[in-house]
């Protein structure tokens, strides 16, 4: 039987599907630098910005939290590996918000029900260290933040 995480990127591009099967892969591992991309044409995210949407893609892929980032972001971690997150949209000006390229794609990703990968910074440079908190479903943007739930262990939320 597939899980609810398997069902829903079904319908999705296979280079999608093995992007986000690769965050589910790797869910709670700790990666020392900066995370290697699939391919030459496949990064997991970006150092330029917290969202990232590949331009081949219409959904975001991935969000990132930075240490001493200028965003209030809530992480919870919850037990088999569930968490839920706040995550503050791209631009802390009103009406450019809106026009971000990063934040119409998680709106996508709300309106499809599309789950996006996540990256947690759990130590600052000069020897960085990330941890792939897995794939996760945003549920919904509120007063500036997407509400974002995780994926347990085997794929449920």
């Amino acid at each position: 039987m597939n899980s609810s995480f398997e069902i829903l990127i079904s319908k999705l591009s296979q280079r999608h599907q093995k992007s986000l099967k690769w965050f589910m892969d790797n869910k709670g591992i700790k990666i020392k630098g900066w995370p290697e991309p699939l391919s030459k044409d496949e990064l997991l995210l970006t150092m330029a910005k917290g969202i990232y949407k590949p331009k081949d893609l219409e959904h975001a892929l991935s969000i990132r939290l930075s240490l001493n980032g200028p965003y209030d972001d809530q992480l919870t971690e919850l037990e088999n590996g569930k968490f839920t997150l706040k995550y503050y949209q791209e631009n802390l000006t009103v009406h450019k918000r809106d026009l971000e390229y990063t934040n119409i794609a998680m709106n996508k990703c709300i309106n499809d029900v599309v789950p996006v990968g996540v990256f947690i910074q759990r130590k600052s440079k000069p020897n960085p260290i990330y941890e792939v908190m897995g794939p996760a479903i945003i549920k919904k943007w509120e007063k500036g933040y997407y509400a974002l739930n995780g994926f347990d262990n085997k794929g449920e939320f």
